[in-house]
């Protein structure tokens, strides 16, 4: 079984830079990308508009 995967770029200022944060994620298992990742205890979200098929940005988010 191949379980399918996608870049997560996790990005901690409020504007996506070639300077993210590389970060290998599975799928749902609908094939769209997580809402949320939890990466060492940080909570990033996936940020709008996004039309890529292998990479996608994530913002981190201010604690609630």
């Amino acid at each position: 079984m191949t379980i399918k995967s996608y870049t997560a770029v996790l990005h901690d200022g409020p504007i996506p830079t070639a300077a993210g944060q590389p970060v290998l994620c599975p799928f749902q298992p609908d094939g769209s990308p997580k809402p949320v990742v939890d990466y060492h205890g940080a909570i990033y979200r996936l940020m709008p508009g996004q039309i890529a098929a292998d990479f996608f940005d994530y913002q981190l988010s201010e604690a609630d």
